[in-house]
């Protein structure tokens, strides 16, 4: 019994960390990576608008490679003026609702980089990602 409950992960983790080789990864220098669109599809979010802008602005991968775009849909507060206060990012916005799919659907067609990367305007983004991915 204790052996079906404990043992086998005992000695499961022992043989892992003998016998496991850590991946390598490589990094890349700026000047290769890729360049990338950054959408991020937003809803009455002026609470948060601006945190996520400067998280997207922080996040280490060169500027000239990242590519920030912000859709509004139908928002109703201040987070269309809020986001035109910072001219790096390219602004849409439609002032009727038809809902996130439509607004993200209408901006891909401006979108000109080969990899575009999809976030909500309340979920912050690790310094890392885009570069990790």
């Amino acid at each position: 019994v204790f052996y079906s409950y404990l043992g086998y992960g005992v000695v499961l983790g022992l043989l892992v960390k003998l016998f496991a080789k850590k991946p390598k990864f490589e990094t890349i220098p700026n000047a290769q990576l890729p360049e990338v669109a950054l959408l991020i599809a937003a809803y009455n979010e002026q609470d948060i608008i601006i945190e996520k802008i400067e998280n997207c602005l922080s996040l280490d991968y060169p500027q000239d490679k990242l590519h920030l775009y912000f859709v509004t849909d139908g928002s109703n507060d201040l987070t269309e003026r809020i986001v035109r206060l910072f001219p790096q990012v390219k602004f849409f916005h439609h002032p009727a609702r038809r809902g996130k799919l439509s607004a993200v659907d209408r901006v891909m067609k401006h979108v000109k980089e080969p990899l575009t990367i999809f976030t909500d305007a309340n979920a912050m983004i690790n310094s890392l990602a885009v570069k990790n991915m």
